[in-house]
């Protein structure tokens, strides 16, 4: 699985790995990043490829299972 074209233009959301505070990015700001600042926190945070597709994945589970609104 890639980083699903259909999750573009939805809110993904995702924790901080430092404070687990929640981050809301559109899937296609979160394809093209490879930082983000947290607000919980202030940290700069790395985000990695595989954390990508842990991502997406989920929010398309959650979406295919109707959890997701």
């Amino acid at each position: 699985m890639g980083l699903a074209e259909d999750l573009s233009d939805v809110a993904l959301t995702f924790a901080c790995p430092d404070c687990s505070h929640p981050a809301v990015r559109k899937g296609s700001a979160l394809k093209t990043i490879a930082h983000f600042r947290c607000d919980g926190c202030n940290a700069k945070v790395r985000i990695t490829y595989p954390q990508k597709l842990a991502i997406f994945e989920k929010h398309k589970l959650l979406t295919a299972h109707g959890a997701w609104q």
